[in-house]
């Protein structure tokens, strides 16, 4: 599938990954611990293969939300990673779009009663399936199909 956009995929939560697929490669790496890390491997996404053209690019964050069975902590730390990908983001004028777990999951027909454990390995080895010769982790799975959904539905 040839396509003139590039497009980013990020699962913001801490041992998430972001993803980037363009029509002649894809590196997917998982996410830094750190704000200047994040912003620096954010802008090494955008000009992989030096061809970046602004306004060519798409990218999609997981529209996530913490859960009352969330400890506290748990959830601000979540929160502020999900804020510093947005602020990332839109410092490069990029206005993303939020896909929310539901919708691409469903694109890849995960099914819906696995335990989270299973879940988490029923997407990883999709992710290899569509990427055979990548390395896909746990930490970047998600990210990786969140940019193929990307490019199956935004082209």
């Amino acid at each position: 599938m040839t396509s003139r956009f590039r497009y980013i995929g990020i699962d913001p939560g801490k041992s998430g990954g972001i993803t980037v697929v363009d029509k002649d490669f894809i590196k997917t790496l998982k996410c830094p611990d750190n704000t200047i890390d994040m912003a620096t491997l954010f802008e090494i996404m955008l000009k992989e293969k030096g061809d970046y053209k602004p306004g060519k690019v798409i990218v999609g964050i997981e529209k996530v939300w913490s859960f009352p069975s969330d400890g506290r902590s748990t959830a601000f730390t979540f929160g502020v990673n999900y804020g510093q990908w947005q602020g990332i983001i839109a410092s490069h004028e990029i206005e993303p779009i939020f896909v929310t777990p539901k919708e691409w999951q469903s694109y890849f027909n995960v099914p819906k009663k696995l335990k989270k454990v299973q879940r988490k390995n029923w997407i990883k080895d999709k992710a290899k399936e569509l990427y055979p010769g990548l390395k896909v982790t746990l930490a970047t799975s998600d990210a990786i199909l969140i940019a193929k959904y990307l490019q199956q539905t935004c082209s």
